[in-house]
């Protein structure tokens, strides 16, 4: 293991990318250009990476297809969410580089759901945040109804 815990791989996300054994598999959908799978430290419930296949840094370096691709598939996971996870708003962003608190060297984008009254007396005053559901009950909710959100009809309007 490295520092922090982290797996011994050149790449978390290539190797979450290429279902290595060794990494704990969050994927809840893969295509042929992108995949997306829960955070492992996730902020809030449901709180989703999208990640281009190839391994690339900067979001300047994504082709007109992978860009527009990604884009449509955040479109699609917000719509899941608001309607398996009842999310009222997101925040989606992207940290590129070692000055924007960016620790995987990836291109990902970060997709999290965003529910009302959610600070509580233990996020203020611990400093830590307390997720009510976890990881493998959302992965199933979210993996069962993804491919009502993103698929080939939800593609056709750009190819």
């Amino acid at each position: 293991m490295r520092k922090n815990n982290r797996p011994n791989v050149d790449c978390i996300l290539c190797s979450v990318r290429d279902d290595d054994k060794n990494i704990k598999n969050l994927k809840i959908y893969q295509d042929d250009i992108a995949f997306i799978c829960l955070n492992l430290y996730p902020y809030n419930p449901g709180h989703l990476l999208i990640v281009p296949h190839r391994h690339i840094k900067s979001f300047r370096e994504l082709d007109k297809k992978e860009a527009l691709h990604i884009t449509r598939l955040i479109q699609g996971v917000q719509n899941l969410m608001e309607d398996v996870l009842n999310s009222k708003g997101f925040n989606i962003g992207i940290n590129e580089g070692p000055n924007s608190g960016a620790s995987i060297d990836h291109l990902h984008y970060h997709l999290v759901p965003r529910y009302p009254n959610e600070l509580g007396f233990i996020d203020i005053m611990s400093e830590t945040r307390v997720v009510i559901e976890g990881l493998d009950s959302i992965m199933k909710r979210l993996k069962e109804r993804i491919s009502d959100y993103v698929n080939n009809d939800f593609f056709k309007e750009y190819k």
